[in-house]
Order: C-alpha cells, then sequence, then structure tokens
C-alpha cells in the first residue's frame, strides 16, 4: 500500500491516544444556516476572519487530546482566511498532537490537482479527501503521486447524505458506482476511504473491497443520524480497527446543544469530544474484546 508513512503515524497517535475519533473544523458564521454559528456578535468584535481563526484553534486545542485526526472543512475556511492564517490552523494541529486532513473533495483535472497539492505542501497539510470522478490520466494520478510522498489521501466513495443514492448508488458494469470508485482507487494505491457511517451496507462492501489494511473515514456521526456501533462492526478491520469516525457540529457547537454561554465553547467541545472518544472505544471494546 502506497502512503503507508501517513497511515503508519495515524496508527501510532491514535493508539496513544485511545482514539478512532475524527474532529471536523467547520466554523459556520450567521447567514449559513440557524443553528450551530459563531455568535455575531464575536465576528463583530474580532471581525470575520480573526473570528473564523480563533474559534477553529480553540476547537483543536480543546478537542486535540481525544482526537488523532483533525479535519479542516475547505468551504468553511479557504474563502475567508489567508496564507499565513491556514498555515496558523496547521500548526496548531500539530502542536496538538494530531494529523491534519484538508476535507476538500479535490475533484479536477491533472493541472489543477497539482497547483491544490503544491498549496497543501506550503500549507503542512498531512492529508486530503478526494473525488475519483476525474479519473486517473491527467486527473487524480496527481493524488497518487502526492500519496507516495507518504500523504493521506481519502477517496470519496459513499456519501452521508440521503440524496447520494442519486448517482452513487447506480449500477455501473453490474456493480454500484460507490463500490466501483473504491476498486478502482484501491487499486492505484489509496490509503483511505470516505463512506458515511449512514451507510451500513456500503461500509461492509467497501472494508471487504479494498482489505485490511487502509483506513476508512465515516463522517455523520451526530446530527446526520450515524450510527457508530454500526459503522464499527461493518468498517473496521478484523482487529477493529483502521475506522476513523469523524463528527464536527456536535462538537464544534457543543455549547449551543448543552445551553452554555459562546465564552464556554472551548470547555463544551472538549467535554463533547471526550464523550464521543469514550463511548466509540466502549463500543470497540464491546465488537471487539482482546484476549
Amino acid at each position: 500500500m502506497k502512503g503507508v508513512e501517513f497511515v503508519e503515524r495515524y496508527l501510532e497517535l491514535s493508539r496513544e491516544k485511545e482514539t478512532m475519533l475524527c474532529v471536523g473544523v467547520d466554523p459556520a458564521v450567521a447567514g449559513m444556516r440557524d443553528k450551530y454559528v459563531i455568535p455575531q456578535e464575536y465576528v463583530d468584535r474580532l471581525g470575520l476572519a480573526q473570528a473564523v481563526k480563533e474559534f477553529s484553534l480553540g476547537i483543536i486545542e480543546a478537542a486535540g487530546p481525544y482526537t488523532a485526526l483533525v479535519k479542516p472543512n475547505a468551504q468553511f475556511l479557504l474563502y475567508v482566511l489567508g496564507l499565513e492564517d491556514l498555515r496558523e490552523v496547521v500548526e496548531a494541529i500539530h502542536e496538538a498532537g494530531c494529523l491534519a486532513l484538508l476535507d476538500a473533495k479535490l475533484s479536477d483535472i491533472g493541472t489543477t490537482m497539482e497547483a491544490a497539492l503544491y498549496w497543501l505542501d506550503q500549507l503542512g497539510f498531512d492529508a486530503v479527501t478526494f473525488s475519483p470522478f476525474p479519473g486517473y490520466e491527467n486527473g487524480v494520478d496527481a493524488l497518487y503521486k502526492w500519496c507516495e510522498k507518504g500523504r493521506g489521501i481519502f477517496a470519496l466513495c459513499r456519501m452521508s447524505n440521503p440524496g447520494a443514492h442519486d448517482y452513487q448508488s447506480r449500477l455501473m458494469e453490474g456493480e454500484p458506482f460507490y463500490l466501483r470508485l473504491a476498486r478502482d482507487a484501491a487499486s492505484h494505491g489509496a490509503n483511505g476511504f470516505v463512506v458515511g457511517c449512514t451507510a451500513t451496507r456500503e461500509l461492509l462492501e467497501v472494508r471487504e473491497a479494498v482489505g485490511e489494511e487502509p483506513l476508512i473515514l465515516s463522517p455523520g456521526l451526530g446530527p446526520q443520524g450515524g450510527d457508530p456501533e454500526t459503522a464499527l462492526r461493518y468498517g473496521s478491520n478484523s482487529q477493529g480497527e483502521r475506522l476513523v469516525i469523524s463528527s464536527s457540529r456536535s462538537i464544534n457547537y457543543a455549547f449551543e446543544d448543552l445551553g452554555w454561554g459562546f465564552h464556554r465553547f472551548q470547555e463544551a467541545a472538549a467535554q463533547a469530544a471526550k464523550r464521543k472518544r469514550d463511548q466509540l472505544n466502549e463500543t470497540r471494546r464491546r465488537l471487539h474484546p482482546k484476549p
């Protein structure tokens, strides 16, 4: 498997911290949605970019002890922050003893992919999500070359939203498109795959298709209704490892769910991350008891 260095680094950190939780960083602001946002008064006081950065740094610091992988969402950050701010976010992730995964879902022709990977290197990201849809030659082949340098590349196979069935479950030469994507990505050397933890059968099929070694990143825990026990049962390997379950909103905005003031957002995020980490570990011990 290519990109072994990334997987080994992840496993070392996840075992050290006893965690399979990935914490997403999704700093939403007013106007994006009705709830789970950074309060407007905080944005007014600091300015938009500074508020987004400080909130992100606060989440990373709070949740860092309970995760080995932090996943900033490109759509919440790249339009707001500059290069130095983004570099500061990545440095904070590393200082927290975590790996940095940019959830960008890269999907374009080769030259555009190469440009994106250049900036990912400049910023210090360890891994990225991508869509295999453009195909290999002069498409996502640039990502597989990046993977050979020891980076992580997570191929988008089956998303967690209900509309994923519109295309990702359609048959292609007799098998679902998500499974075809997974097999092709595995054959080229992908070391990570994305399958929502709302997709039970798909998790099992992708794990069987890609084997024991790669990581499966499974988003959708929390507001999207993903079941962690089902994800662990079908998405982890035979040792109960190499499944990374991602949670974003319910950690980032735990202060809202708890009814706490925003000034306690870090305390709430830390509490939520620890609780999720511990619940996942308890479930894993039950499903994969050690002799």
